[in-house]
C-alpha cells in the first residue's frame, strides 16, 4: 500500500512522533492507521525498557487541590530540559486533570486512567517516542481533607519540592482563608527542614534505634571517660535533640517575624488558634516529595 503525506501527518497529530518515524510504522504496517499507533506506543515501551538503568533525577512534583483531598505526583525524566518541553507539560496537565476528575490512589491508577478519551498510559509511550529519554510517574501520594481540617500546598524552585500540609481544628474559624495561609506557612516548614514525621510518636522504631546506635557510638568514641550509669542518659537526651530536628511539630517555626518568642510549630500553631475563633489547632499529616528521591 502507497503511504501519502497526509497519513504520515495523520499519525504525526496523533502521536506527536517525527515524520520518519511515522512513515516507517505505516509502511511495517502495511497503512494500517490503527496498528501503526499501537506499534509507536509498543515502540515507547521499548525506549522505556532500553533507558530503565539511565537516571531518572530530574522532572517535576506536582500538587493537585483536588476539592477534599491534595494529590502530589512525581513526573520524572533524565535531563532538565526535558521537564520543560512542551509534551512532557502536556503530559502532566493530563495527569493533573485526571486526578482532580478521579479518586486516583497510586501510579498504577493514575496511568490507567482516562482523561478526553485519552489513557495516560497511552500518551505516555507517546512522549517516550517523541523524546527518547527514560520518563515515568515515579510517586504518588493523597492527603485527605474532612470537616474542621484545611490542607497547604508549597512547591518550592518551581517543583523541586512539594509539600502538602493538613491541619485539624476545633471550633468554627474567623478566617478561613488565613487558616489555609497558615497551612501554607507549615508546609514551608516541611519544604525547608526535611522532617520525618508529625509528631515523635510516629518517627519509625528504626529510626530511632540507629540514632541510639550513632549516640553510642559518638560517645565511645569521644575519648571521654564516661560512668556507664550516665551512657544510657547521654544517649537518650541526643536522641532527644535529634527528634527536635526531624519531628515536625517539635521544630522551631522558621518565620521569625511571624514567631519572635521561637515557639515550635506545635506551640506556634496553640497561640493561633484563639486568634482563628478555635479551641484547637494541630498539624495531623503532611506529604512531602523532593525530586529523584
Amino acid at each position: 500500500m502507497q503511504i501519502t503525506a497526509s497519513m504520515v501527518n495523520e499519525l504525526r497529530q496523533k502521536t506527536g512522533v517525527g515524520m520518519m518515524q511515522c512513515k516507517k510504522a505505516l509502511t511495517e504496517t502495511d497503512g494500517d492507521m490503527e496498528k501503526a499507533v499501537e506499534l509507536l506506543r509498543k515502540q515507547g515501551a521499548a525506549v522505556a525498557a532500553k533507558r530503565a538503568d539511565k537516571a531518572a533525577n530530574e522532572g517535576k512534583i506536582y500538587l493537585v487541590d483536588a476539592s477534599n483531598r491534595g494529590v502530589a505526583f512525581e513526573l520524572s525524566c533524565e535531563t532538565e530540559p526535558v521537564s520543560k518541553n512542551e509534551d512532557f507539560c502536556a503530559l502532566a496537565d493530563l495527569a493533573t486533570k485526571a486526578v482532580k476528575e478521579n479518586d486516583i490512589r497510586s501510579v498504577e491508577a493514575l496511568k490507567d486512567a482516562c482523561v478526553d478519551g485519552v489513557k495516560i498510559n497511552d500518551r505516555l509511550q507517546d512522549v517516550l517516542v517523541k523524546i527518547q529519554e527514560n520518563i515515568d510517574f515515579r510517586k504518588l501520594a493523597v492527603v485527605d481533607c474532612n470537616e474542621n481540617e484545611a490542607l497547604g500546598f508549597y512547591s518550592h524552585m518551581n517543583g523541586k519540592i512539594g509539600v502538602i500540609v493538613r491541619l485539624a481544628y476545633e471550633g468554627n474559624p474567623s478566617d478561613k482563608e488565613a487558616l489555609v495561609r497558615t497551612a501554607k506557612d507549615i508546609a514551608m516548614q516541611a519544604a525547608a527542614f526535611a522532617p520525618v514525621a508529625v509528631n515523635s510518636a510516629a518517627v519509625p522504631a528504626e529510626t530511632i534505634e540507629k540514632e541510639r546506635e550513632i549516640a553510642r557510638a559518638q560517645i565511645e568514641n569521644s575519648g571521654k571517660a564516661t560512668k556507664p550509669e550516665f551512657v544510657d542518659r547521654q544517649i537518650e537526651g541526643r536522641v532527644a535533640k535529634v527528634l527536635k530536628e526531624i519531628v515536625l511539630e517539635d521544630q522551631e517555626f522558621f518565620m521569625s517575624d511571624k514567631n519572635p518568642k521561637k515557639l515550635s510549630v506545635k506551640d506556634y500553631l496553640t497561640s493561633l488558634a484563639s486568634g482563628f475563633g478555635l479551641t484547637s489547632l494541630k498539624v495531623v499529616d503532611f506529604v512531602r516529595f523532593e525530586r529523584g528521591n
